[in-house]
């Protein structure tokens, strides 16, 4: 007979605790030999497992059985903190009454003495992590039975805290007062009774002092909490209202001016109420902590340099009913800040006394303007931007009237304002005159010719009576082809009396226009010609042999080379000619009209003209530009043949032309026979006779470079094709080239995982209906719901209804398997789901349709770290999600992680770290705008009629109530506890590989 295997053996007794099979557990129990303290992965025994998921019954069974009651799990938690903190009393009342047994001892009998630290096992036992005892642990997550059970019956530390000040781990000190302040009112205020009539207090146990912490959260809590603490802990409470202060560096704060700094008024007013001072006197009878030491004076000295009086504090927090309260009660209405009180103010520092403050106040909210605000870019031009502006409005002038009715009750109380004080207007903002529109741009020569009023034959250049009226002679001479007008406006003084020298191409030449783009746009190629000669022969810097030869060249009858020599001498021109050809952009010309003579000769223009670098590096963005923007292939190829469209680009003119969504220039580089062409052309016309490895060599040279490059990665035409966003492009290159559609690019991508990462949802569905594998995968195993749902850029959905409409159209069998295909991409083995979770999406339109059209099966899956989504929701602490996904599938609330946290104690675990790592319920914030900030500083969306607070998208708080309250409405005997079993940690090791 074979040896039983111990680990099937423990695994059968856990399998039985978690089914709360209580019959074949004690069968297990009387017929085998199990041994009660072998632990699982996680290093938890059969009684700790029995606690966390059995019954009473088995945890009964287990105890009488000999299970060690003071063993810890290896998360460092025993027994009796697994039981407070499942909540379930009877399962508790069991743990606790064997704890309290006197005869434990005996269990140590025989054991080595290494093991006799493990007997502190008791009532007020810490976990070892966060130092929680079981009665903060029952208080923290609301199970006021098990609270009321563990004081009433077994005397746990009311006052005991939990957690400890460390700054590195970012962790704080709590009182289970604070804990209990966390959770709504129904819940907050039974237990914070509960612990009070057992011995909890405001003191801090460990200084004996009114804890501050405690006492903010008590205030903020204020009708919740307040009338307990002035019943139950009345004279600590008392004494921390009229003799408490908390010095700390540059600010001195006693409860109430506590209150008034945290923007508590209504608090504040109940505190005067309770007996609070409203003016205090620094004597001996004040109990003043120093949470910071003091430079050089005793407590009692600083603590006065820094206090501000309360009347004081509540003029700067703006809350003038406040102030009229405080002065009824006795406050000084001459109180006064000193210099150094007042020298970390950040607004109003010139202001001294209260009713400083308070007409500094007055004039700031008077000189609100409301057209100032800036609304919420989406909200604007909405009803909803009218309602939070008239809130805004309606808050400022109740805030003046309040104000108002504080200054007349402080001068009506002899108040005064500081000697010197200015408190100047704002000036009367100066209308601010309009600039005089600019023309940025020449007008149009259509633009022109009807501004012009006659034609070239009746202009007479001796009666031109304007230099304007010159240069508008000069533009119609080159638009009707007047070669007489120009020259004499250009060779001669012109003019009444001749009084104007010759004109300067170049003066009246610029970007996209001149008399040059002019004559071209006219066709008038002639006059374009005599231009540029006329243009270069007025520069002033022109070789005197070129010079003479354009002098022979421009003369006629009318201009003599000595007349053009003698009226040029007048004037030189710094801008060369070629400047001028350059910047008329006849090229563009030719180009948008489509006219082939037109784009010849400007291309035969500039190439006539010395070139330079700065010139070729044009010609390439010229032709780049053609490639990514031109709609008229043949300018591409006129511009080949003529230039040879010189190249620096690695991307081939294909693939840029299908990236810019380019189609008459895909179908022209489609076509390699006719661009190959014109490159051809121009290699056997352009001279290679420079080149060191000869014509013939250096042409077919040219010739192979060319082809190399046209031919480029051509078969990622369709990937570029998708990115543009252009559908007909799509299209034609799939009807063109479809032996394309299962291409990978370099990083593994097919079209159809392109359109996914790219979002173009409606090329991916052109891709699916063509045939495209909707199975592909890149190297990371990523399908194209993997990069759909969240790109590799860190891209959500951009059009979440529009996806989320076309996944509900989609086969439904389809999307199950891509839904429960796995990738490899750290952490390994995420569903498309899992892999979206994991990134916090929003929850919008995509994921709800997502959890519709899945089934539960991708919901179950463990990751390569051991994870389900829901494991990643509520690690991540996504309030937002947290509800859809458990009611998606509530079962796997209950599955174990390799750790064996299920997401509820995950939650759990958020809840019961969050206090004590700062983490603050939404129960126990403001629900106001911060109070720090005036309200003129307020945004606009601070009153909206739906706001409630800041906002808190990780909420442990939130994400643990909600799983919670599923949790209880589903039952954990509906669902049991799931273990993971020996194969899935093998699957999960392989994913983590």
């Amino acid at each position: 007979m074979a040896d039983k295997d111990p680990e099937a053996d423990r695994s059968n007794i856990f399998n039985m605790i978690v089914q709360a099979d209580l019959v074949g557990f004690k069968e297990a129990l009387s017929t085998e030999q199990v041994d009660l303290e072998a632990r699982d992965s996680e290093g938890r025994t059969a009684l700790h497992l029995a606690v966390i998921a059995g019954t009473a019954e088995i945890c009964q069974h287990l105890i009488d059985h000999g299970a060690n009651l003071d063993s810890w799990t290896g998360q460092g938690e025993a027994v009796v903190h697994l039981a407070a903190k499942r909540g379930d009393v009877d399962i508790l009342r069991t743990v606790m009454e064997s704890v309290s047994t006197k005869d434990r001892s005996i269990q140590s009998e025989g054991q080595p003495s290494s093991d006799k630290r493990d007997l502190s096992v008791h009532v007020d036992s810490l976990t070892k992590k966060y130092r929680m005892s079981p009665l903060y642990i029952a208080v923290a997550l609301a199970h006021v039975t098990a609270a009321e059970a563990l004081l009433t019956t077994y005397h746990a530390n009311a006052n005991i805290t939990a957690g400890e000040d460390n700054a590195q781990r970012g962790t704080r000190i709590a009182h289970a007062l604070e804990a209990a302040m966390q959770h709504p009112r129904d819940v907050c205020r039974p237990l914070i009774t509960m612990l009070l009539q057992h011995g909890a207090s405001l003191l801090d146990p460990s200084e004996k002092t009114v804890s501050q912490s405690l006492l903010l959260l008590a205030l903020k809590r204020d009708e919740d909490v307040l009338d307990i603490f002035a019943e139950l802990d009345k004279q600590n409470f008392m004494a921390s209202i009229t003799k408490s202060v908390w010095f700390e560096m540059m600010s001195c704060l006693n409860t109430l001016t506590l209150a008034i700094e945290s923007g508590l008024e209504n608090t504040a007013l109940k505190l005067l109420k309770y007996g609070a001072p409203p003016q205090v006197e620094f004597n001996s009878s004040l109990d003043i902590v120093a949470l910071r030491n003091p430079f050089g004076k005793n407590p009692e000295e600083a603590a006065k340099e820094d206090f501000w009086q309360p009347i004081l504090k509540a003029a700067s927090k703006e809350m003038p009913r406040l102030m009229i309260d405080l002065l009824d009660r006795g406050a000084d209405p001459n109180s006064t800040l000193t210099d150094h009180q007042a020298r970390y103010m950040h607004h109003h520092r010139e202001c001294r006394t209260v009713l400083d403050i308070v007409k500094a106040k007055l004039m700031e909210l008077r000189n609100w303007n409301k057209d100032e605000e800036t609304p919420g870019y989406d909200i604007r031009g909405t009803p909803e931007e009218a309602k939070q502006i008239k809130g805004k409005e309606n808050a400022v002038s109740q805030l003046i009237k309040e104000y108002e009715a504080a200054e007349a009750k402080l001068v009506s109380m002899g108040a005064k304002i500081s000697d010197g004080l200015n408190l100047q207007e704002p000036p009367t903002p100066v209308s601010i005159r309009p600039h005089k529109r600019l023309q940025l741009h020449a007008p149009s020569s259509s633009e022109v010719e009807t501004q012009t009023q006659k034609h070239s034959e009746e202009l007479d250049f001796r009666k031109i009576e304007t230099l304007e009226d010159g240069h508008q002679a000069l533009l119609t001479a080159c638009r009707e082809g007047n070669a007489t007008l120009l020259k004499a406006l250009t060779l001669g003084r012109w003019g009444l009396d001749f009084k104007f020298p010759p004109i300067l191409i170049s003066a009246v030449s610029g970007y996209s226009k001149g008399p040059f783009l002019t004559a071209v746009e006219s066709k008038n190629y002639d006059i374009a010609r005599t231009v540029v000669h006329i243009a270069t022969v007025q520069q002033a810097d022109l070789a005197d042999n070129e010079r003479i030869d354009l002098y022979n060249v421009l003369a006629d009858d009318q201009h003599s080379v000595e007349s053009i020599k003698g009226a040029l001498g007048e004037v030189k021109s710094t801008g060369p000619a070629k400047k001028i050809v350059f910047d008329s952009g006849s090229c563009f010309a030719g180009e948008k009209q489509k006219d082939l003579e037109m784009l010849r000769f400007s291309i035969e223009m500039e190439s006539s003209l010395a070139l330079e670098q700065s010139d070729l590096d044009r010609r390439i963005g010229h032709a780049w530009a053609l490639v990514e923007h031109g709609d008229w292939p043949e300018a591409f190829e006129e511009y080949v043949r003529e230039t040879g469209a010189p190249f620096k680009h690695v991307l081939s003119p294909l693939l840029q032309a299908a990236w810019s969504g380019n189609l008459d220039m895909v179908r022209f580089f489609l076509n390699k026979d006719r661009a190959m062409a014109a490159y051809k052309h121009f290699a056997e016309h352009h001279d290679f006779t420079t080149r060191k490895a000869g014509p013939e060599q250096s042409r077919a040279e040219f010739i192979t470079a060319v082809q190399k490059w046209m031919d480029s990665r051509d078969n990622l035409v369709l990937h570029c094709a998708i990115v543009s966003r252009n559908i007909e492009l799509v299209k034609f290159v799939l009807s063109a080239r479809p032996e394309l559609l299962e291409v990978q690019s370099i990083d593994g991508w097919t079209p159809l995982l392109t359109a996914a990462i790219h979002q173009r949802i409606q090329a991916l569905l052109i891709l699916l209906e063509a045939g495209a594998n909707p199975f592909a995968t890149d190297p990371y195993g990523r399908n194209m719901l993997h990069l759909l749902l969240f790109s590799p850029t860190g891209n959500y959905v951009a059009e979440p209804e529009k996806l989320a409409s076309v996944l509900r159209s989609m086969d439904r069998s389809l999307l199950h398997q891509l839904l429960e295909q796995r990738c490899n991409e750290s952490p390994g083995g995420q569903t498309p789901l899992a892999r979206l979770i994991s990134n916090r999406p929003p929850p919008d339109a995509v994921f709800t349709a997502l959890l519709e059209i899945s089934n539960p099966t991708p919901l179950k899956m463990l990751d390569g770290a051991g994870y389900t989504p829901l494991h990643i929701v509520t690690n991540s602490s996504m309030e937002n999600l947290i509800r859809s996904v458990i009611e998606k599938a509530p079962h796997v609330m209950f599955y174990e992680d390799p750790q064996g946290r299920t997401p509820l104690d995950v939650a759990i675990e958020k809840q019961l770290h969050g206090f004590i790592e700062y983490f603050m319920s939404s129960y126990a914030r403001t629900k106001e705008y911060p109070s720090s900030s005036p309200l003129l500083h307020w945004p606009l969306f601070a009153f909206g009629e739906d706001y409630c607070g800041p906002m808190h998208t990780r909420d442990p708080y939130r994400t643990w109530e909600i799983s919670q309250e599923l949790a209880s409405s589903s039952g954990s005997q509906q669902f049991p506890r799931k273990l993971v079993s020996q194969t899935q940690r093998e699957e999960i090791a392989k994913w983590y590989e």
